[in-house]
């Protein structure tokens, strides 16, 4: 079915599909009422981007997969080796690609009846003498330990490392990065998974987002960090949950990480950027339907002195996804975003609203509450098995009369995305376009009270630009050859920022309080301190081994200011990666 070694015989492609067709109807049956636990697969830990690869195949498969939900990720390690078996391509390339998931998740399927086992030999043999130490070759170090079904014990441990060093024409010091650490994921038993991550950093930045930790008071992705050498700062990154599924088609999961709503580049809804949190996750996947219960602990965060406890906030959010048909996928959210930091109320989380049920705006409103409630709408629509239009709409108030006459009053808080993938495009093979549109009107994000705006540890949960902007993005991907990756990235953003001096409120800053507004009935798009913002990035990547990744990169960046002077960047960087991310610049 997978030939997992590296030389792809050529198989008739009639006598292929046939034996995938009954080996896959065979597995089924046998493993049906086998539960797995694993941890899910990281955003861009495939080279460049793990996440488009997957999106390709159920595009060119022209039937919406049956293993993932694309619009809730983190995904399942378990989905991602069922959804590329199943929907990748027969190319030398696709192939490629499908034995590369296939090596990185086989040490969790069928360990007890040996029903499928990749040959790594060849494998084995191009890697040399790193043999000696990888068994396997997504694995430093991996056991697979079992004697029942109920019995097995799986663990995996490797080590993260990253390295990046670059010159940038426009700035008087060079930035870099130097990031080591180790990750482990594993299963105990049939139904409990375990992850985690933790990374020390070392890294100097370009200097516009030298100017946003000054003012932020934080890096982004991170929490609190100290001064380190001339112009660098020292972090660390910990992530880490178990997951447990009490039945096959329901998944518990309980940790402190991120996770992403969307089928987008970026999402308007809740995004993988700003620091991590804790959080507890309940995801059912029964017949067409995905709902997942998300509830979520928040830093409110603005820059307090050191040594201070911080204040917590809580969020409480429902995402139901539903295919319609066989290309068709709609989805519908809520979020409540709430604090209890009054004297009598500690902190403490809203009982109420651990409601599984979606729709309990009634719930607020019973309450008396003044929390932060959002909700809306995302879509996906596969086509001519080449093409996606996908998008979101979020309503953070929604006053009937004001939307649909499109007034500038401030209450008219709403953001939209819409965005189009061509698989193939120009009949190229392996050269996808992806287009994006992304716009928030003024103070969508923010609330009355500071505490209670969509934002964790001083950064924004959603678009990482705030509100009040305007912002186009394209990418183009091309993988030439097997272990080749290289993507072209451009946007144009145009915003109104708000005014750091005067303390002017115009709807950009979502940790400013609505009270602070200028104008209630007239904020248009763009209000404030006009900016304007143009980057253009170009990325090469090669793979020589399993998870090792070397990054040739270009970054030509300039951003316009009202009363500012220009400031531009023109950086030329090269990295090496070993299971590690890939850090988005924005």
């Amino acid at each position: 079915m997978i030939q997992a070694s590296g030389n792809f015989e050529l198989v008739n492609e009639l006598t292929l599909k046939s034996m995938r067709g009954i080996f896959f109807l065979a597995l089924y049956f046998i493993t049906a009422n086998i539960v797995h636990a694993q941890g899910p697969l990281n955003a861009d830990y495939y080279g460049i981007h793990a996440y488009h690869l997957l999106d390709r195949y159920e595009i060119l498969s022209g039937d919406l997969s049956r293993q993932i939900h694309t619009s809730t990720k983190p995904y399942k390690r378990s989905s991602v080796f069922y959804h590329a078996a199943d929907k990748a391509e027969n190319s030398l390339v696709g192939q490629f690609n499908k034995a590369y998931f296939t090596h990185d998740n086989s040490e969790y399927y069928f360990p007890v009846l040996n029903l499928y086992t990749p040959d790594l030999s060849e494998f084995r043999e191009k890697e040399g003498f790193l043999s000696t130490f990888y068994k396997k070759p997504n694995a430093l170090y991996a056991i697979n330990y079992s004697e029942k079904i109920d019995g097995k014990f799986q663990l995996v441990v490797n080590p993260v490392l990253s390295f990046q060093a670059g010159v940038d024409a426009k700035d008087s010091v060079s930035p870099y990065l130097n990031s080591r650490g180790l990750s482990l994921r594993g299963s105990i038993g049939a139904k409990v998974g375990f992850y985690a991550q933790i990374i020390e950093n070392q890294q100097r930045f370009l200097n516009y987002q030298r100017d946003r930790i000054a003012s932020t008071g934080v890096v982004e992705g991170t929490g609190l960090h100290k001064p380190f050498g001339e112009l660098g700062e020292d972090y660390f990154n910990a992530r880490g949950y178990i997951t447990f599924s009490p039945i096959r088609e329901i998944m518990v999961q309980f940790g402190h990480d991120r996770n992403f709503i969307g089928n987008g580049y970026r999402s308007l809804i809740l995004s993988d950027q700003a620091k991590e949190y804790p959080f507890l996750k309940f995801n059912t996947k029964v017949w067409k339907i995905n709902y997942m219960n998300l509830f979520m602990e928040h830093v409110d965060y603005n820059m307090e002195p050191q040594g201070r406890v911080l204040a917590r906030k809580f969020s409480a959010l429902h995402h139901l996804s539903v295919n319609i048909g066989k290309n068709l996928n709609i989805g519908l959210f809520e979020n409540i975003v709430f604090d209890r930091q009054d004297s009598l109320e500690n902190n403490r989380y809203e009982i109420q609203y651990l409601n599984p049920l979606i729709f309990y705006r009634a719930v607020e409103h019973g309450l008396n509450s003044t929390d932060n409630a959002m909700l809306g709408l995302d879509w996906k629509w596969n086509f001519k098995r080449q093409f996606s239009f996908y998008g979101q709409w979020v309503f953070d108030e929604f006053v009937k009369n004001e939307f649909f006459k499109f007034s500038d009053n401030w209450v008219n808080k709403w953001a939209v995305q819409a965005g189009l993938k061509y698989i193939n495009a120009f009949n190229i093979s392996n050269l996808d376009v992806q287009v994006e549109y992304n716009q928030v009107r003024p103070f969508v994000y923010s609330h009355r009270f500071k505490a209670q705006n969509w934002a964790h540890f001083n950064q924004a949960l959603a678009h990482p630009y705030g509100a009040n902007f305007r912002e186009l993005i394209a990418i183009v991907r091309y993988q030439p050859k097997s272990r080749w990756q290289t993507q072209l990235f451009l946007s144009l953003t145009k915003q109104g920022l708000d005014s750091s001096i005067a303390m002017n409120q115009f709807g950009e800053n979502i940790f400013m309080s609505n009270q602070d507004i200028i104008s209630r009935q007239n904020a248009p798009m763009f209000q404030g301190l006009e900016s304007k913002r143009q980057m253009a990035q170009l990325l090469i990547t090669y793979m020589p081994l399993q998870n090792l990744f070397i990054d040739l990169s270009f970054l030509y960046r300039r951003s316009e200011h009202e009363l500012l002077e220009e400031q531009s960047n023109m950086y030329f960087s090269i990295g090496l990666r070993l299971n590690a991310n890939r850090q988005r610049i924005n």
